[in-house]
């Protein structure tokens, strides 16, 4: 998110969603009253971003986004409501309590950051209010997915999916199924150590390494 300044993502989400009520022009009055700004800040900001190719700026008419623009604003839309759902889902909060920590989280997310919590949360379509979230994406980093047999030493992976027999296999070890491991050394019949991100370590047969699906991103 080092592209545009925080204004400017406000700005281009504003007219986003007043678009989105009016489908036509979006007058400067409205943007400013929307943002809580004086209309000649709002027209001085409207200028800046057209220069930028993100507006499409008609004296007396208003302003209409630019595909870049449009873009942008949608994907400035995705982080607060992706942040949202990750902050009632996983962090605790309470959904009257995510809006300003959402708010300020859009801003200094990356596009990467971003999609990679969509897809470790399972790619949700709607946030806590009920809102969609969209679903293109703005960072295209290839997932990477094999087996065990292929991981590579001290290498973290996402644990993708395993076969019965393994999860029986850490039934009897008493040990719940990892999210998140790190092979941490392979032994001399093949088997090896892995590490989970609580710290616990376990060996894995040779055997079983191919009921072990894992994935990364590639970068």
């Amino acid at each position: 998110m080092d592209e545009f300044s925080k204004t400017e993502q406000d700005y281009l989400k504003a007219i986003y969603q007043l678009e989105e009520k009016t489908d036509k022009m979006v007058g400067i009055t409205d943007v400013a009253n929307y943002l809580k700004v004086s209309a000649p800040s709002a027209t001085e900001m409207i200028k800046r971003l057209a220069k930028k190719n993100l507006v499409e700026h008609k004296k007396y008419y208003g302003v209409l986004l630019k595909p870049e623009g449009y873009r942008e604003a949608r994907f400035i839309i995705k982080s607060h409501r992706v942040w949202e759902t990750f902050l009632v889902e996983q962090a605790g909060y309470q959904i009257d309590e995510v809006h300003e920590e959402a708010e300020n989280l859009e801003h200094s997310s990356s596009k990467r950051l971003v999609e990679r919590l969509y897809t470790l949360m399972h790619f949700p379509k709607t946030d806590p209010h009920g809102s969609e979230i969209p679903a293109e994406r703005f960072w295209e980093g290839e997932i990477i997915t094999h087996d065990l047999n292929h991981a590579e030493v001290g290498h973290r992976y996402e644990v993708a999916s395993l076969s019965q027999e393994v999860k029986d296999f850490l039934v009897c070890l008493n040990q719940d199924q990892p999210k998140f491991m790190t092979l941490s050394s392979v032994l001399s019949d093949g088997s090896v150590i892995v590490r989970t991100d609580d710290d616990v370590r376990f060996v894995i047969p040779h055997f079983q390494k191919n009921g072990w699906q894992l994935k990364y991103y590639s970068h």
